[in-house]
């Protein structure tokens, strides 16, 4: 009779077979024929469990994910957004690898305290700003930064707030807190999330221009950035109203989302120049392939596809200048 395979002892993936054992999740017999194929194959563990349909990619992903510590909706403990998002629905992805890259680069324009207080913008709706905002909060949260995501946009644009769960309730929120109705900022955690909040648009005011201007929101972030290293906010479309803009000079830093097949050229340029004489930096633009054919989306939930930046970081397109 053939013995099993027995792993060598202190052996990290006999650790994560026995881990996966105890939750009930494979037999033994099926962590015997993993183990033996990775030895036999020069596999890793989840490789070779996937191979042999013991395991499914997702599945992989989230022991992946318990295993560094590393919080995305994965998690048990991870309450499920109302959005889902490439960064913590599959953290494995190249959606979530751009996010990652936009990290990156936005990381090196931090001050020198460590802080980076940051508005996403979009000429119109539907290019992907609010999907930006709520990822890259995720994604700087999940490098241990104390992180806020703001829902600046005080319109009524039908837009889901920002990470938020499927059962949610807040009645106030920043117009409230702007509207000097409340004194301390309605924050909320997210769970599964330990280093990242977020505060909501709350009611639609008559006035979000107005409760928008300075000085309010400016004493706020000032206020804010005493307790949290990043700030981003998302905002309303920059060619509907003239909240973006006065949200980004507050800001001082903007990035501006464009998508394909819906953004026109001539309406970034003309955002781009606004930005500029209202003395904000942009430090970036990203350019959303967002494919919205049946095969792409029935494949994959996420309403957004960041694959890859344009050009390269603190750089206006090269068609800019054409």
């Amino acid at each position: 009779m053939t013995e099993p395979f027995v792993p060598p002892s202190g052996s990290g993936s006999s650790r994560i077979g026995d881990e996966l054992i105890a939750q009930g999740v494979l037999s033994r017999e099926q962590v015997e024929q993993i183990l033996a194929l990775q030895q036999s194959a020069g596999l890793r563990f989840g490789e070779a469990a996937i191979r042999l349909g013991h395991l499914s990619e997702r599945q992989v992903q989230r022991i992946l994910s318990q295993q560094f510590g590393y919080a995305t909706a994965l998690s048990s403990d991870t309450e499920a957004l109302a959005v889902p998002l490439a960064i913590t629905d599959a953290p494995l992805s190249q959606e979530a690898e751009a996010i990652r890259q936009i990290r990156a680069n936005l990381a090196t324009s931090q001050d020198e305290d460590g802080c980076l207080t940051v508005a996403i913008l979009s000429p119109t709706e539907g290019e992907g700003k609010t999907y930006l905002a709520s990822s890259l909060a995720i994604a700087f949260a999940q490098t241990g930064q104390s992180t806020l995501l703001i829902n600046a946009n005080l319109r009524s644009s039908g837009q889901p707030e920002p990470l938020r769960p499927r059962h949610h309730g807040n009645p106030t929120g920043l117009s409230t807190m702007l509207a000097g109705r409340i004194t301390d900022p309605p924050i909320r955690s997210v769970p599964g999330y330990p280093e990242l909040s977020v505060l909501d648009a709350g009611p639609i005011p008559p006035n979000p221009l107005e409760i928008l201007a300075d000085p309010a929101l400016r004493r706020l972030i000032a206020s804010l950035r005493e307790r949290y290293h990043i700030i981003l906010l998302d905002t309303p479309a920059a060619m509907t109203s003239s909240d973006a803009l006065v949200i980004a000079r507050q800001a001082r830093n903007a990035i501006l989302v464009g998508r394909r097949d819906l953004t026109r050229l001539k309406d970034l340029q003309q955002v781009e120049r606004q930005l500029a004489s209202h003395g904000v930096a942009l430090l970036g633009t990203v350019y959303n392939t967002f494919d919205s054919t049946p095969a792409a989306t029935s494949a994959r939930s996420y309403q957004e596809r960041l694959l890859r930046l344009l050009a390269s970081w603190r750089q206006r397109w090269a068609r800019y200048r054409a």
